[in-house]
C-alpha cells in the first residue's frame, strides 16, 4: 500500500513555526511520507539531522522569496510558483502550510489538498479583530473599480474593509481569491484553531460557509509544556535565574515586548511600567524580552534608560523560541506585558500575569482585559495594587480560575 505524501512548505524559520518539527515527526511514525521544502539553511540542516525528507526549493523560488518587497519580484515569484506548482500538484495528496496569505503558501493550498495552523493571539472576538485590522482610508478609487467591473478588489471580514497595502492588489491580479489576509480566508480545506473562541470567530465570519473545515486542537507549539511545569522546582528557577546572570535570591519580574518599532507613547509607558515594578521592589530583577524583529535603535534607547535607574535587569533581543520563554515564565514572579502571545503560555502553566493599559497606542491595548485571564491596570498605583496581590493566595487563585476559562476558550 503507498504512502500518503504530505508536503511542508517551510521555507524560513520563524518562532511560530517551530511546532513544525514535532508535527513532522509525528507524522512520519504515523506512516505517513513527508516532504519538506524550504529555502533557510537553517531549516534544511535541522530536519536533515532529525531524519525528515528535506530538499531546497529551487533556486529562482529562493532568490525571488528574498526579495519579494518588489513588487516586479513578487511577480516573478508569482510567475515561477505556477510553474513549480504544476510539476508538485500531483506529487502530494496533502499539504501542511504555516500561513496561507502568502503568495507560494496560496498557490499550494489552491492546488493541493490543504491545512493551515492557527497559533496566534488573534481571533478572540469579532470585535477585537475588526478594531485592530479596520482601514480608515476611503479607498475610493478601488470601489470605483468595483462598483464598474463587479467585483471584490478591497479584503474584507464581515463587510468591514481592512487594511493592506499595494501587495494586496498585486496578488489579487495574480490569481489570489482570498477574501482578506487574516488566517484561512484563502479557501483552504482545513484549519486548526487554539480554542472555542477562534472557532466561534471564524463561524461567525462565515469561514465554514466557504467549505473550509473549522478543527480545535489547541496549540501545538505548546504540547508537554503543562508537563514540564508540573516537574519545575523552585530550585530549578533559581538555577535557570543564574544561568542568566541574575540575582538568584532577588524576585524575578519578566516584562514580554511585542512591537517591533515603538512610538514615543509607547516608549513613555514601558519606561513607566520599569519604574512602578522598581518602585514595588527596588531589589527586583527585571527580565525586558523584545520582539526579535525590534529594531536595534529602540533596543539601545531601552538599555541606556534602564541601566540610568537599575543594574539588576537583563535584555533578550532575537528568535530564543517558546521553551526558553517557558523558562523565564516558570522563573518569574509574574510576567508582565500589554500584547504578546507568551501571555498564553502563562495561562497554560498557571503563572500570574500583570496586564497594563496606561496610554492608547492603538495596538492591541486591551488584549488581556479581553481575555479576562490577567490583573489589568490602567493606572501606576493599580500595577502597584497587583505586585502586591501576588502575595495574596485568594487573589491568586481566583487568577488561577479566570486563566483555566480563558485557556479552554482561547489555548
Amino acid at each position: 500500500m503507498r504512502k500518503r505524501k504530505i508536503l511542508v512548505p517551510y521555507f524560513y524559520h520563524y518562532y511560530l513555526f517551530e511546532y513544525i518539527e514535532e508535527l513532522v515527526k509525528e507524522l512520519q511514525i504515523g506512516g505517513y511520507e513527508v516532504h519538506l521544502v524550504t529555502s533557510d539553511r537553517v531549516v534544511y540542516e535541522k530536519f536533515v539531522k532529525i531524519g525528515i525528507n528535506t530538499k531546497y526549493a529551487p533556486l529562482m523560488i529562493r532568490l525571488l522569496l528574498k526579495r519579494s518587497g518588489n513588487m516586479f519580484v513578487r511577480s516573478l515569484l508569482w510567475l515561477s510558483g505556477y510553474v513549480w506548482l504544476a510539476f508538485l500538484r500531483n506529487r502530494y495528496d496533502f499539504a501542511i502550510v504555516p500561513w496561507d496569505n502568502k503568495p507560494l503558501w496560496y498557490l499550494i493550498t489552491s492546488k493541493i489538498p490543504s491545512l493551515t495552523v492557527h497559533n496566534t493571539t488573534n481571533l478572540m472576538t469579532i470585535d477585537s479583530e475588526i478594531k485592530e485590522n479596520k482601514s480608515h482610508e476611503s479607498h475610493l478609487v478601488a470601489k470605483f473599480f468595483e462598483s464598474i467591473l463587479k467585483v471584490n478588489l478591497l479584503p474584507r471580514f464581515c463587510n468591514v474593509v481592512l487594511k493592506h497595502n499595494k501587495y494586496w492588489y498585486l496578488d489579487k491580479f495574480f490569481g489570489m481569491k482570498s477574501d482578506n489576509l487574516i488566517q484561512g480566508f484563502s479557501g483552504l480545506n482545513y484549519i486548526t484553531v487554539t480554542g472555542n473562541k477562534a472557532k466561534e470567530v471564524l463561524i461567525s465570519a462565515g469561514l465554514h460557509k466557504k467549505g473550509t473545515h473549522i478543527e480545535i486542537v489547541g496549540n501545538p507549539a505548546y504540547d508537554g509544556f503543562i508537563n514540564f511545569a508540573k516537574k519545575f522546582t523552585r530550585n530549578k528557577g533559581i538555577a535557570y535565574k543564574k544561568t542568566l546572570n541574575l540575582a538568584e535570591k532577588e524576585d524575578l519580574y519578566s516584562l514580554f515586548l511585542s512591537p517591533s518599532s515603538f512610538s514615543e507613547t509607547q516608549i513613555k509607558e514601558v519606561m513607566v511600567v520599569f519604574e512602578t515594578l522598581l518602585i514595588h521592589d527596588r531589589n527586583a530583577s527585571i527580565l525586558v524580552k523584545f520582539h526579535p524583529k525590534t529594531q536595534a535603535k529602540y533596543i539601545d534607547n531601552f538599555r541606556n534608560f534602564f541601566s540610568s535607574i537599575t543594574s539588576n535587569f537583563l535584555i533578550l533581543t532575537g528568535t530564543t523560541g517558546d521553551f526558553t520563554n517557558l523558562n523565564i515564565i516558570l522563573s518569574s514572579r509574574c510576567i508582565i506585558q500589554k500584547q504578546s502571545t507568551v501571555g498564553f503560555i502563562s495561562m497554560l502553566v498557571s503563572k500570574p500575569i500583570i496586564s497594563y493599559n496606561f496610554m492608547k497606542t492603538d495596538y492591541y491595548d486591551d488584549m488581556y482585559k479581553t481575555m479576562n485571564s490577567s490583573l489589568h491596570c490602567v493606572s501606576t498605583d493599580e500595577m502597584l495594587k497587583s505586585l502586591s496581590k501576588l502575595s495574596n493566595k485568594g487573589e491568586m487563585q481566583k487568577l488561577k480560575k479566570l486563566q483555566d476559562v480563558a485557556c479552554k476558550n482561547l489555548i
